[in-house]
C-alpha cells in the first residue's frame, strides 16, 4: 500500500471517529489536515486584487470558514470535503476582502458608473449592450471606454466572485433539504458550473482565452499578456468586458 494510500485511509478513520463522537481535539486535528485549503486559496486571492495584500487575514477568516465545514460536514453523503469546504473558504475570503473597502473612491464611482449604464442599457434594448454602445452611451470614446474597464478590472472581479461564491452558495443552499452538503447541493452545484461554461461558449474568442488563462491556468494578468502579445492593459480590458458579461448572464440564472 502507497503512503498516499495510507493516508487516506487514515483521514477517513479521523472523519469516522469525529463524526461519532464530535469531539473537540478530533475536529482541531482535521483543521490541521485540510488547513493546506486555506493558505493555497490565500495566495491565490491575495494575487489577484491590487488594492488587497493582507495574505494573514485572509487566512483568519479561512480558517473560520474551514473550522464550520468541518463541523458541517456530513461524511454519509457522497460529497469530496476539499471542494465542500473551499467553496466556503474562498467565500468567506470574497467577503471580507469587500467588507474591507479597499478600492479608492474614485474606481468605486467609475464601476457604479459602468453598472448603472449597463442595467439601463440592458432595459432599454432588451438585449445585452455591446462596449461600443456603452461607450456611446458614457459619451466617452472607445479608448476611454477601454481604460475605464481595466481600470475598474479588481472591482469587476470581485463582483463577480461575489455572485458566485455568496449568492450563489446562498441559491444552492436553497435548493437543498438541510445544512448537510448532500446529493441536491452536488446536483445544483454542477448545474451552476454548466452554466458557466455555457455562458463562457458565448463570449469572444479573447475574452474566453482570457477567461481560461487567468482561472483555469490561474496565470496572472502580465503572463497572459506575455502569451497573447497584448498590453497589460488591454488584457484587463478584455478581462472586465468578460466578466460583465458573465456577471450580468449568470445573475439571471441565479435569480430563477
Amino acid at each position: 500500500m502507497t503512503k498516499t494510500a495510507e493516508k487516506e485511509i487514515q483521514i477517513q478513520e479521523l472523519w469516522l471517529r469525529y463524526s461519532t463522537t464530535r469531539r473537540p481535539d478530533l475536529r482541531d486535528c482535521l483543521i490541521r489536515q485540510y488547513s493546506y485549503l486555506v493558505r493555497c486559496i490565500a495566495r491565490k486571492i491575495v494575487g489577484h486584487y491590487e488594492y488587497f495584500s493582507e495574505t494573514e487575514d485572509l487566512v483568519s477568516e479561512g480558517l473560520i470558514a474551514l473550522m464550520d465545514s468541518v463541523q458541517k460536514f456530513d461524511l454519509s453523503k457522497n460529497v469530496k470535503f476539499e471542494t465542500y469546504a473551499s467553496i466556503r473558504i474562498r467565500g468567506a475570503m470574497i467577503d471580507y476582502i469587500r467588507r474591507q473597502d479597499c478600492f479608492p473612491r474614485r474606481l468605486k464611482k467609475l464601476a457604479k458608473q459602468l453598472s448603472e449604464a449597463d442595467e439601463v442599457l440592458c432595459r432599454d434594448l432588451g438585449r445585452e449592450p455591446t462596449d461600443a454602445e456603452l461607450a456611446q452611451y458614457l459619451n466617452v470614446s472607445p479608448e476611454e471606454y477601454g481604460k475605464m474597464l481595466a481600470e475598474t478590472c479588481s472591482m469587476n472581479m470581485l463582483s463577480f466572485e461575489e455572485l458566485i461564491y455568496e449568492k450563489g452558495s446562498e441559491n444552492l443552499t436553497l435548493r437543498m433539504s438541510g445544512d448537510s452538503p448532500g446529493p441536491e447541493q452536488a446536483i445544483a452545484e454542477k448545474e451552476l458550473k454548466t452554466v458557466l461554461r455555457e455562458n463562457i461558449a458565448c463570449l469572444d474568442e479573447k475574452e474566453k482565452i482570457v477567461i481560461s488563462l487567468y482561472y483555469k491556468e490561474e496565470l496572472k494578468i502580465r503572463e497572459i499578456s506575455q502569451i497573447l502579445g497584448i498590453s497589460d492593459s488591454r488584457v484587463s480590458q478584455i478581462h472586465s468586458s468578460a466578466l460583465r458579461k458573465l456577471k450580468t448572464r449568470v445573475g439571471t440564472y441565479l435569480k430563477e
